[in-house]
């Protein structure tokens, strides 16, 4: 019998996490009020797997920015209570919710799950889908071949950083928000294609050093299921599709697996 309580099982890293009868991954979303249309997209998604999912995993950028759990009941934070309200009901219908940070969204903490009723899992974790384990993150950090990126992303998770930054009025934070988006955008564009994707020896060794042979990630937005041979197993990566015209998830059941994009 699957326990259904939130429970950490013994593992050789202690961080295995049992998974439901039906669960749904998804990221890169990146909800903001100036796309409306997003929004449409996931409150439908959210209404038709509501009663459905047992779990739903979000792997990282839930929204384009987030200033800080502190808006949440502030006027500035007003644009994003609609989200918060869909993703309650998810939870209070009895689907459970788990959150890893991307690198949009990784101020959101403890308060922000609080309110829609989620759990906040570390930066990677493997979890048993139906008797398999799977590692999931939300990717960024297998992307080592874009030196600057993770330069960035080190500075950026600096305890001393992030307090200086949320010392600041919401206003400014949101100012300053948008100047990195606007100067990351540029940078991204510059930078040969390839070097944006993940490292493959990075996957195998992030695959090796838990002993799995499933990695689901996003950030890449490059939807699609590799699989490869290493060490002489078959191993997959499972990579989620960002939100744009369309929606992306990935749909396990205890029989099949599916990628929509």
């Amino acid at each position: 019998m699957i326990n259904h309580s939130l429970n950490f099982i013994g593992s050789r890293n202690d961080d295995f996490l049992f998974a439901m009868n039906k669960t749904y991954f998804i990221s890169d979303l990146h909800l903001d009020p100036s796309r409306p249309h997003l929004y449409k997209l996931f409150h439908e998604f959210i209404d038709k797997i509501k009663g459905d999912a047992e779990a739903l995993y979000i792997l990282g950028d839930l929204f384009e920015f987030w200033i800080g759990d502190d808006i949440i009941d502030l006027p500035i934070g007003k644009p994003y209570l609609p989200i918060i309200e869909q993703l309650r009901s998810l939870s209070d219908s009895g689907t459970k919710i788990y959150f890893i940070q991307g690198n949009r969204d990784f101020l959101i903490g403890q308060k922000f799950m609080d309110r829609i009723g989620g759990v906040l899992l570390p930066d990677e974790i493997v979890i048993d889908l139906y008797g398999t384990p799977a590692l999931i993150m939300h990717g960024d950090t297998l992307c080592t071949d874009d030196k600057g990126y993770q330069l960035m992303r080190k500075i950026f998770r600096l305890w001393i950083v992030q307090k200086i930054y949320l010392s600041m009025s919401p206003e400014k934070r949101d100012k300053k928000a948008s100047e990195i988006r606007s100067k990351t955008s540029k940078q991204t564009k510059q930078k040969n294609y390839n070097i944006l994707d993940v490292n493959q020896q990075v996957v195998e060794k992030a695959l090796v050093s838990r002993g799995v042979s499933l990695l689901i990630h996003g950030h890449t937005h490059r939807p699609a299921e590799h699989e490869f041979m290493l060490d002489g197993m078959s191993e997959k990566r499972i990579v989620l599709g960002d939100w744009g015209e369309d929606v992306s998830w990935l749909e396990f059941t205890e029989i099949s697996q599916e990628l929509y994009y």
